[in-house]
């Protein structure tokens, strides 16, 4: 088919006077635009296409689903958003283009593109929206915080005093200077595990930020900004990690528990703990894998970790019951030091307990 001016081709859609294949040509342009929106995205970093393999394709059926809605029909089959867009413009110019034309399209596309992709990632991951979202109000309440846009990607540094020029020029020199753009970006296992030092359990997403970007700032080896993207990244890691630990399945204890009597219940966590500590002694005290204090300790978390068992408190975690008798303890140096021998032991110490409290049942 001849391909038709992009004008002609507007107009007889809006009015319903438009062929088959003046609707695919058209749809098929809508597609181009949004396509190359989702694939300048990808570019500058942002992760589109989520985990597939065949990016290429999987980024075509989206730019679909994201026009999508632009082409629903009413009841006498005409195209009630296009119409809304188009008429109202096209009666204001005199004189209209194919370049003006196309200019409009491209602005409702893409804005389309961008409401549709927000709408997706709601759905596809509604936890990361949610985070998204609280990081973003974070960032906006705070007085030391500030976002900005570039390349098209957001990012975030930490002002520190620093007064904003009304336009906000981030591409002066003074602003180069204070962001160190000439630097290196953080490298992420730097940048994962200072969060970690930093990061406590009932931190506000707003505190950890302030936290993060605070520390970032003291690197002066390397640039004072960060990705939102990355933010999210860390902010979502230690979330899910604390989720996954209230929703192991041997934290919840069955019902009949609640009618024993304490002390019973707390005779056989003696019981249990006395074998855990002789576990402890055989397997890592002699053999020097952990100093004295240290069984002490393991000794002294894992009865709070039973009791917080049979009292089903939600908020309990293996880190928060060891942290207590080491209240220096950071998440990275638990999950590199302590965690797999600490739940290890706190897992033989569930089940044997549990096998003394059926003999009761």
């Amino acid at each position: 088919m001849k391909r038709q001016n992009l004008t002609q081709l507007v107009r007889s859609i809006c009015s319903g006077t438009h062929c088959q294949s003046q609707l695919v040509q058209f749809i098929n342009l809508a597609q181009k635009i949004s396509l190359s929106y989702l694939k300048y995205q990808e570019v500058t970093g942002k992760r589109i296409s989520g985990e597939r393999v065949d990016t290429e394709i999987e980024l075509e059926d989206l730019a679909i689903d994201c026009i999508a809605e632009l082409f629903c029909t009413d009841e006498e089959g005409q195209f009630p958003q296009l119409k809304r867009y188009y008429e109202p413009k096209l009666a204001e110019m005199s004189e209209v283009t194919d370049q003006d034309v196309l200019i409009l399209t491209r602005r409702l596309v893409v804005r389309k593109t961008k409401q549709e992709l927000s709408r997706i990632f709601r759905e596809r991951d509604p936890e990361g929206a949610k985070i998204v979202r609280n990081i973003k109000v974070a960032i906006r309440s705070s007085e030391k915080l500030h976002l900005f846009r570039e390349m098209g990607k957001e990012f975030v540094f930490y002002k520190n005093g620093l007064r904003l020029d009304a336009d906000n020029a981030f591409d002066a020199e003074k602003y180069r200077k204070y962001l160190r753009k000439t630097k290196p970006p953080i490298p992420d296992d730097q940048l994962n595990n200072g969060f970690l030092d930093l990061y406590q359990p009932n931190d506000s997403v707003a505190l950890s930020i302030n936290k993060l970007l605070s520390f970032i700032h003291t690197m002066n080896g390397y640039q004072n900004y960060v990705p939102l993207e990355k933010i999210v990244k860390l902010i979502r890691g230690v979330k899910f990690h604390d989720f996954r630990e209230r929703m192991r399945d041997d934290e919840n204890v069955p019902t009949p528990l609640d009618h024993l009597e304490s002390k019973e219940i707390e005779g056989y966590i003696r019981v249990v703990i006395e074998l855990v500590e002789s576990k402890i002694d055989s397997q890592y005290l002699r053999t020097g894998k952990l100093p004295q204090s240290k069984g002490e300790i393991y000794s002294k978390a894992l009865e709070d970790v039973l009791y917080d068992l049979i009292q089903k408190k939600d908020n309990s975690s293996y880190f928060r019951n060891l942290k207590y008798y080491l209240p220096d303890l950071t998440q990275r140096e638990y999950r590199q030091n302590e965690r797999s021998v600490f739940e290890y032991l706190a897992k033989v110490a569930k089940r044997e307990f549990r096998k003394h409290l059926k003999e009761l049942l």
